[in-house]
C-alpha cells in the first residue's frame, strides 16, 4: 500500500511538472530570459529587418521584396506599443498614436485682369491660389495580456480597447479679390463662390479587441512576435463645415443680380455625414475592425 502511494505521488509530481509554464530562466551568461514583474517592453515595426533580409541577395538594391506594416489601427500605422508586466504571465498593453500632416499646393495661372493678353497668349503667369490642409489623427488604447508557454516560446492572449479621433482642416488663399475689377475683365460672374475653407470635423473611432499571439525569446529580454485578434469597430463622421465667399446677392436681400452685387461670406455644412461599424477578424487590428492595414511581425524590448 505504501508503494502504490509513493508510486501515485510520483506520477501527480511528473503532472506537475509537465504542466508547469516556464516563468522564468537564464541564459548561459546568467542573463534573465523572460520578462519578470515590473518589466517594461517597447515594441517596434519589425519589417525594415525583414526588408534587409529579404533583399540580402541583391544587398545593393531593393529587390522589391516587402513585409506589410503591423499598424494594428487602420489609418494609424505608426502607432507605438508597450507593455507594463504586473507579474510574469500578465501585462498592461498600451497604445498611443499622434500623426499629423500638413501639406501646402499652390496654383499658378494666366492674369485674368489681363483677358486680351492672355487671348493673345502673352499672358503673365501669377499665383492664383495657395491651399494648405492639416491632417490630424490620434489613437489610444489599452488592455489586459495573460501569458503562458514553454521556455523561449510564449503564447499570450487578452482583450484591448481602441479609441481614435481624426480630423482634416483646409484654408485657401486667393491672390485676387471678388470686385468689380475682376467683373470687368470677365473673371467673375453673380452667383459665383469659393471655398475659403473647410473642416471635415472629428472622426470619432471606437474599437474592442480581443487577441492571441506568440512571441519567440531570441535574445534576453528580446522578442519577435506576430498576434490574430478578433473585435469590433465602430467610426462616426461628422458633417463638417465650410467657409465660402460669394459674389452677388445676399440670401434675403434686394437688388439686381449684376448690378448690385456684393462680398459676402456665409457658412454652409459639409457634404457627408456617415457612420460604419462591424466585427471582423484581423491579424493586427485594422482590416477586421477598422478596414486597413494588416500586421506581420513586431520585435519586443524589455527593460
Amino acid at each position: 500500500m505504501k508503494r502504490k502511494t509513493l508510486l501515485f505521488a510520483a506520477f501527480l509530481g511528473l503532472g506537475s511538472i509537465a504542466n508547469a509554464q516556464t516563468t522564468s530562466m537564464e541564459s548561459k551568461n546568467g542573463h534573465e530570459i523572460l520578462p519578470q514583474a515590473g518589466d517594461i517592453a517597447i515594441g517596434m515595426d519589425a519589417v525594415p529587418i525583414l526588408d534587409f533580409g529579404l533583399n540580402a541577395i541583391n544587398i545593393m538594391n531593393n529587390t522589391g521584396q516587402t513585409a506589410q506594416h503591423p499598424g494594428f489601427v487602420s489609418g494609424f500605422n505608426q502607432v507605438l506599443s508597450g507593455k507594463y508586466f504586473l507579474s510574469e504571465t500578465q501585462a498592461i498593453r498600451a497604445r498611443v498614436g499622434i500623426n499629423t500632416t500638413n501639406s501646402s499646393t499652390k496654383t499658378f495661372g494666366d492674369d485674368p485682369l489681363t483677358p486680351t493678353a492672355s487671348f493673345n497668349g502673352t499672358a503673365e503667369n501669377i499665383l492664383l491660389q495657395t491651399s494648405n490642409t492639416a491632417d490630424r489623427n490620434i489613437i489610444l488604447g489599452g488592455g489586459m495580456e495573460f501569458r503562458r508557454g514553454h521556455n523561449r516560446l510564449q503564447g499570450y492572449y487578452g482583450g484591448e480597447l481602441f479609441l481614435g479621433f481624426a480630423g482634416t482642416s483646409t484654408k485657401n488663399t486667393y491672390e485676387l479679390e471678388f470686385n468689380q475689377a475682376l467683373v470687368d475683365s470677365a473673371g467673375l460672374t453673380s452667383g459665383d463662390s469659393r471655398v475659403l475653407s473647410a473642416k471635415s470635423g472629428m472622426a470619432i473611432t471606437f474599437g474592442l479587441r480581443g487577441f492571441a499571439g506568440v512571441e519567440y525569446f531570441f535574445a534576453p529580454k528580446m522578442s519577435i512576435g506576430a498576434e490574430f485578434g478578433w473585435g469590433f469597430g465602430l467610426t462616426t463622421s461628422p458633417r463638417g463645415s465650410n467657409e465660402v465667399e460669394n459674389w452677388g446677392i445676399e440670401p434675403g436681400g434686394t437688388g439686381v443680380p449684376g448690378t448690385d452685387d456684393v462680398v459676402y461670406i456665409e457658412e454652409t455644412p459639409g457634404n457627408n455625414q456617415g457612420r460604419s461599424m462591424g466585427f471582423g477578424v484581423d491579424n493586427g487590428i485594422g482590416q477586421g475592425v477598422l478596414g486597413g492595414a494588416s500586421a506581420a511581425l513586431m520585435i519586443h524590448f524589455h527593460f
